[in-house]
Parts: structure tokens; sequence; C-alpha cells
């Protein structure tokens, strides 16, 4: 087997090589990409979960509190009318004034802290029903990439130890020109000459080289884009 015929087998298996990867697409991307926001919204709901129960720990402690400094005012406005002077009325007054302040803190950071938890389990409906949707939307998924890649694996195995054999048969200078030129023009590294144009350029190809590409002589490239030439008899 010639060089260019060599060259000609190692692309047509990274042709079906790259064949199978179109098959499966993005859906390998897609499936990380869905798993990813699958972990971050049970992430998002164990930390809402673990919010609200702190929530309703501190909301519980100014209940209390406040059924606490309720109890304290209801009990000094009763000994406002016991009292036997004004300094002791003042005091107990001032006890009074400074109790509500206390009391007005406390019902400002429960309804502060109340809305933060009805914000929260809002925000927790939500995501427990995108999470149930897209958990579904991965299993479908996942379902089918399974199947896909059960398919296209024995033979993308047995693809893959063809290319490894094709490409110990060629030297290493060869083997740099195809891989740069694979990578250059998207994995279409050798081309029919189809009259006297190149096959993947269009360009002018000269008799001489026409000729030889012809018997077989190279492997000889096009002087436009650099793909290596070959010919196919009818």
């Amino acid at each position: 087997m010639s060089v260019i015929q060599q060259i000609v087998a190692l692309q047509k298996i990274d042709s079906q090589l790259q064949d199978i990867a179109e098959l499966l697409g993005d859906l390998p991307g897609k499936v990380d990409a869905l798993k990813d926001e699958e972990i971050g919204l049970v992430q998002s709901i164990e930390d809402g979960k673990t919010r609200i129960k702190a929530l309703e720990l501190e909301l519980n402690k100014f209940d209390s509190l406040m059924t606490d400094y309720n109890d304290k005012i209801d009990k000094h406005k009763d000994q406002l009318y016991l009292v036997t002077s004004n300094k002791q009325y003042d005091a107990l007054q001032h006890e009074i004034d400074f109790i509500k302040n206390k009391l007005d803190e406390i019902e400002t950071k429960s309804l502060e802290f109340t809305e933060e938890k009805e914000s929260i389990e809002e925000r927790m409906k939500s995501e427990e029903e995108n999470l149930e949707s897209l958990s579904k939307d991965l299993v479908e998924r996942r379902e089918n990439l399974e199947v896909l890649m059960n398919d296209s694996s024995e033979e993308k195995a047995k693809l893959d130890k063809e290319r490894e054999k094709e490409r110990d048969n060629l030297d290493f200078t060869t083997l740099f020109r195809y891989d740069r030129i694979h990578q250059a023009h998207r994995g279409l590294s050798v081309v029919l000459v189809e009259g006297s144009a190149c096959g993947g350029c269009g360009a002018f190809v000269p008799p001489q080289i026409v000729s030889e590409v012809k018997a077989g002589k190279g492997p000889k490239t096009c002087d436009s884009c650099s793909r290596f030439l070959y010919y196919e008899s009818n």
C-alpha cells in the first residue's frame, strides 16, 4: 500500500469516528450541564432548609421574648395604680417605655425574619418544581446518551484500534503534516483531484502534479490549501 493510500485509509477512519462524535453531538455536554444544574438546585434547596430551621429557632425565641415583654408591661401597668409617689410612678413608666422599645425591636426583627422565611419558601417551591422537571429531562437525556454510546462504543473501539494501526504505518513527518492539515481543514486532510482542480479548495492543480497523483507518486499536496491529493479511478 502506497503512502497516499495509507493517508486515505486513515482519513476514512477519522471520518467515521467524526460521524460517531457528531451522532452523539453535544448531548454529553448537555447531560453534564444538566447534572451540574441539578446539583446546584439540590444544594440551594438544602441551604434553604437549613436557613429556615435557623429562622424558625430565632422566631420561636422572639415569640417567647415578646410574650415575656408583654407580661412585664402588663405587670408594670398594674403596678402604676399601686404607687404612692411620683418618683415610683416615673420609674415604672420609664421601665415600661424601655420594655416597649425592646418589644418594638423584637417585633421588627421578627417581621424581617418572617418575610425572609416566606421568601425562601417561595424560592424553594420554584426550585423544587424546576428540579422535578430537570431531573426528568436528565433521566431521558441520560437514557438517550446511553443508547447512543452502547450502539457506537463497539464500533468506536474497533475504529480506534484501526486508527492506531494506520498511524503507526506512517512516518513522523507525514503524520505531522496530516494532523496539521486535519486540524486546519476540519478533518479533511486528503481530497480527490477532480479534473485539474483540488477537490478541497477548487484551486488549479498543474498537469504534471495531476499525472503524478494519478500514477500514485507522492504524496502530493495542493499548493493552495496544502491538502494531500489522490486520484480514484472509476
